[in-house]
Order: C-alpha cells, then sequence, then structure tokens
C-alpha cells in the first residue's frame, strides 16, 4: 500500500550540526566508511559530550573527528536515522 503525498509539503531539511538533529528529532547514525561499524547515538546525549569536551557540533567537523571503536579509523559518515514508522 501507497500512500500518496503532494511534492508541496515536502521540503528539505539541513542538518549541519548535531542540534539539527536534535531539533528534527532524528537519531544520529554514525558509520565507519573503513569497516562499515554502524552506531546509532542519541544526539542530546552527544551535544552533552562534545559540549563537555569542547569540540564543534558541525557534521563537517565531527566526521573527521570520530574514531572507529572497532577497527579506530577516523573515517565516520554522519547521517540521519529516521524514525521508525
Amino acid at each position: 500500500m501507497f500512500r500518496i503525498c503532494s511534492i508541496e509539503s515536502m521540503e528539505r531539511i539541513r542538518l549541519d550540526s548535531i542540534n539539527d538533529f536534535a531539533r528534527q528529532g532524528y537519531l544520529v547514525r554514525v558509520t565507519c566508511n573503513a569497516c562499515g561499524n554502524v552506531s546509532d547515538r542519541n544526539p542530546i546525549e552527544l551535544m552533552r559530550e562534545l559540549h563537555e569536551r569542547r569540540i564543534s557540533l558541525a557534521i563537517d567537523t565531527l566526521e573527521h573527528r570520530m574514531k572507529c571503536a572497532a577497527c579506530g579509523a577516523r573515517q565516520a559518515i554522519i547521517r540521519p536515522k529516521f524514525p521508525d514508522a
């Protein structure tokens, strides 16, 4: 079964910082580009952790700073994890 929705009601949302993820209600999905390890993080908890460490909330900065727990690579890809429908 398909839902019909008009194109006018669809809008693009820019997610440039972890704060944007929290505002939209999305989890933060971090995928390691080296080994494929995936971690879903709560954006509020992640913001607190980054604030304590005085690290920028910008996605561009975080993708280069986050370290994979499995392989140690710093090749993160940050995307939203949409709520289950």
